[in-house]
């Protein structure tokens, strides 16, 4: 089984209790914090196409609809378990006519080119097999002045931190597949340029804006 399949399989099996851990309080207490702050940084104006890459259970999907008018957002995923739990939860929240859901393997894209003005991306860099390529195909579907956030996990520069990260990075990847180890700034350096606006948990967990580069 190829690598993606086999992140897609994980996933599905989790999906009927992945909120539940998501949402256990001493993670989703301040997990949910800073995917408030990272969507604030989407600056909005309610008119916006957004993507959501790697929804899950389309978590934030609710909260970036809360800023959009005429606007749409699109969350995409490679699990179909997940997917279906995402559109549960549009139809529970009532907001079908601003957001939606679909399968999509963002390392080849079927949006065209120009097309989102802004994509967020919240833990998914270091789950997906070939973050490179997702910068590309990013970059690609990205328009030329629209904007990235990404809040994700890395290497912390503190020592005493990265004693906490090392036990928390060998769990992530035996039981997730995610690899808190990578650098994904480096890794979203060739297609954008790329400001660290904000660090959590002493460094392990970050926020990035990207703008493509010129």
């Amino acid at each position: 089984m190829a690598d993606k399949e086999k992140v897609a399989s994980r996933y599905d099996m989790w999906n009927s209790f992945y909120d539940k851990i998501d949402n256990f309080p001493i993670i989703g207490r301040p997990q949910k914090k800073w995917k408030s702050q990272a969507i604030e940084s989407l600056e909005l104006s309610g008119d916006e196409r957004v993507l959501d890459i790697g929804t899950g259970t389309g978590q934030i999907l609710t909260e970036i609809s809360s800023y959009l008018d005429n606007g749409k957002v699109i969350g995409t995923d490679i699990s179909k378990g997940m997917l279906r739990r995402s559109k549960r939860r549009i139809e529970k929240d009532g907001i079908g006519e601003i957001a939606s859901v679909r399968y999509d393997d963002i390392e080849n894209s079927q949006f065209p080119d120009n097309y989102f003005d802004r994509i967020i991306a919240t833990f998914t860099f270091t789950t997906l097999p070939n973050p490179r390529k997702t910068a590309e195909e990013c970059s690609r579907i990205l328009k030329k002045d629209g904007k990235m956030i990404v809040l994700d996990t890395g290497k912390p520069s503190n020592k005493v931190a990265f004693l906490f990260f090392i036990p928390m990075m060998l769990s992530a990847k035996l039981f997730g597949r995610t690899h808190m180890d990578r650098d994904i700034g480096e890794i979203l350096n060739s297609n954008f340029d790329v400001e660290r606006i904000n660090s959590h948990m002493i460094g392990m967990v970050y926020t990035l804006k990207c703008k493509i580069k010129k």
